[in-house]
């Protein structure tokens, strides 16, 4: 763990954002390093990616006939926007599945006008606007297809958990004891792992022809990000400003606590970022700088990202007090 970014009010070094970033070939040959890649963390949602090999290698995609849309909302921390409910319900009504199934727990829509609208119309949020209720419909594909039970798709010990649990471990060469397994923020298992182990079971995705079992099921996936990334994060999230300025160069997917995950899918390399600060807007700009790095954001797009996620630290008068300074 090392210092990732340093930030200032006035002259004064104010606050310290520590973690780590670790970024690997298809061979996990250290492509970039900063701190110690083979700390242990959880993935969070950047998992999401990986959880979704499950259905679609179980043959969700053919079986249901899932559009590229509705494999994008599998994968998704979405932002709970009209367009990702609409979706959700469509995908559960299709495969004959009740939204009184999904046992993610409910809140407000990440998308702040939506649930400043829900608020005022009282409207009270259900688990369908639960950023995880793509992830979870995922979940019970699976189990439709394997006849497995409902009720407890959730829980650690239920056979759905247990085959994403080994399914990760596959994509990812390492093995996850028992005591790396804890309990999403959505009630369904998440799965420590060195970040190395992660960044290359994302650069194994990218070179999806060489990963037996789920060649067809990564391609999907990253096909249907490529083209319907704001289904995966919202229409004014980090990553699917990303994705969509940049198709078929980078595919990033957002975790709770300062995590994120990604992969450059034309140079088969996969990474993962850590902040131990936990806050979303220093993972970002560390992600910003990282892309800067690798080229993947040109010169050009600059002032376009930093006016997005900017560096400038400002006071209630709009003034600038300080900024962050990064240390990639």
């Amino acid at each position: 763990m090392e210092k990732l970014a340093t930030t200032t009010r006035g002259q004064i070094e104010d606050l310290y954002t520590f973690g780590n970033v670790i970024l690997v070939d298809e061979n996990k040959t250290t492509v970039y390093e900063k701190g110690n890649g083979d700390e242990i963390s959880f993935p969070r949602s950047s998992a999401k990616l990986m959880q979704a090999l499950t259905p679609l290698s179980l043959g969700a995609k053919e079986k249901f006939n899932l559009s590229k849309e509705e494999i994008a909302i599998i994968c998704a921390s979405h932002s709970g926007e009209d367009f990702h409910i609409k979706t959700i319900r469509k995908l559960l009504k299709k495969t004959n599945l009740e939204e009184s199934s999904l046992k993610c727990g409910p809140h407000y829509p990440f998308k702040e006008d939506v649930a400043e609208r829900m608020k005022k119309e009282g409207i009270s949020p259900l688990d369908i606007h639960n950023n995880c209720s793509g992830k979870h419909t995922g979940m019970l594909l699976a189990c439709r297809i394997m006849g497995w039970s409902l009720e407890d798709y959730y829980k650690i010990d239920h056979p759905v958990q247990k085959l994403i649990i080994k399914n990760i471990e596959r994509v990812c060469q390492c093995e996850i004891p028992l005591s790396h397994i804890s309990v999403d923020g959505c009630g369904v298992p998440v799965h420590a792992m060195s970040m190395r182990d992660f960044a290359y079971g994302m650069a194994r995705m990218a070179d999806y022809e060489n990963l037996e079992g789920f060649e067809g099921a990564s391609k999907d996936i990253i096909e249907a990000i490529t083209l319907n990334s704001k289904y995966t994060s919202g229409s004014d999230r980090i990553d699917h400003y990303l994705i969509s300025r940049y198709p078929g160069k980078i595919i990033v997917k957002s975790g709770a606590n300062g995590y994120f995950g990604g992969l450059l899918p034309d140079r088969k390399y996969g990474f993962a970022i850590k902040t131990y600060d936990g806050k979303g807007v220093m993972r970002n700009l560390i992600l910003i700088e990282l892309l800067k790095k690798l080229e993947v954001i040109p010169k050009k797009d600059y002032d376009y990202f930093d006016n997005l996620f900017t560096k400038e630290i400002k006071n209630h008068r709009n003034e600038i007090v300080g900024e962050v300074k990064l240390h990639l």
